[in-house]
């Protein structure tokens, strides 16, 4: 089985279900797609018995034609610990893994057939890879490496000396959601609250003027911004009707700047109003640079706060402004 080698050249994304990252091989564009399917996991939906499925394609961008005979050298680590780290291939380039989150002791890597040659787990979209066990026990940023070895050819390994083989790095999010009750005029609701990014903590509810603070994990370096995709959302979920929900509008902050445009309401639901706070790299571009230009140095830490607005704000709402993908 052959050693990973020592790469170089990378690529970037940080914190979504899916993303293309780029980078080349020789005069050829190669893209890498890193998908999560479906597109929405959380610690709930996979306490609930959801086996997600893991892409990893390499393609043209110019072309969009997929490479062929692509071998991965993949690794997952959450906070600095390493999950799994193995060889995959993909005869047709699109690679796929299902993933079975379970309470066992090890994660276990399994395929229907392995390459004689490389020793790397083969996996199709009719017969993916299989690996099961403890791996999307917590939400927040896994942080998937991806090293191409081969292309074109099963036993065509890419110099690693020459710099050939790209490496990819991406950050990719499992939902963390937290049931958290709050007391509106004496009434106890059931708020859930689910962090598209990282986990959330420090939780905090003011009866009085309405307004909930919580915090989440964030590296606010810039330069690490720049060369990232990157986005941040957070979704509450809040049973109505009630005072807090009335308005049908809510003010917000992050680190103490306004993001008030940045929420989305979605009434539609029967029993809940779901509120969406969402952050693309643009906004988190300003926040941090309007912070560091003032000289306040920014912790380790998003600080988001949220109360409801007038009946006259300006939250949007879903029939207005359409949701990312």
């Amino acid at each position: 089985m052959l050693s990973p080698p020592l790469l170089t050249r990378s690529a970037f994304a940080d914190g979504l279900s899916q993303e293309s990252i780029s980078s080349s091989l020789g005069n050829r564009r190669a893209d890498l797609l890193i998908k999560m399917e479906p597109a929405v996991v959380t610690t709930q939906t996979l306490q609930q018995g959801q086996n997600p499925v893991l892409e990893f394609r390499l393609f043209d961008a110019n072309t969009n034609k997929t490479f062929n005979h692509v071998t991965y050298f993949i690794s997952a680590q959450k906070e600095g610990k390493t999950l799994f780290s193995n060889w995959f291939h993909a005869h047709d380039g699109d690679l796929r893994i299902l993933v079975k989150n379970t309470n066992a002791s090890r994660i276990n890597v399994s395929s229907p057939e392995i390459d004689p040659v490389i020793g790397s787990y083969i996996g199709t979209r009719d017969k993916p890879v299989t690996i099961s066990g403890p791996i999307f026990s917590n939400g927040g940023l896994y942080h998937f490496k991806v090293r191409i070895v081969t292309v074109d050819s099963d036993t065509g390994v890419l110099s690693a000396e020459d710099d050939e083989q790209p490496i990819y790095d991406s950050w990719m999010s499992i939902g963390d959601t937290k049931l958290q009750p709050i007391n509106v005029e004496g009434k106890r609701l059931p708020l859930k609250i689910t962090s598209y990014y990282d986990r959330i903590k420090d939780f905090k509810f003011d009866n009085k003027t309405m307004q909930m603070q919580f915090d989440m994990p964030f590296n606010w370096n810039t330069s690490r911004i720049n060369k990232t995709s990157i986005f941040v959302h957070q979704e509450i979920s809040v049973p109505k009707p009630n005072a807090f929900t009335a308005n049908k509008s809510y003010v917000g902050t992050v680190n103490g700047v306004d993001i008030s445009k940045n929420i989305v309401v979605d009434d539609t639901p029967h029993q809940n109003q779901i509120i969406h706070v969402m952050l693309p790299k643009n906004t988190i571009m300003q926040i941090a640079d309007r912070e560091n230009k003032k000289d306040i140095r920014l912790g380790n830490m998003m600080e988001f706060s949220l109360k409801p607005g007038s009946s006259s704000g300006a939250t949007h709402s879903m029939g207005k402004m359409s949701m990312p993908g």
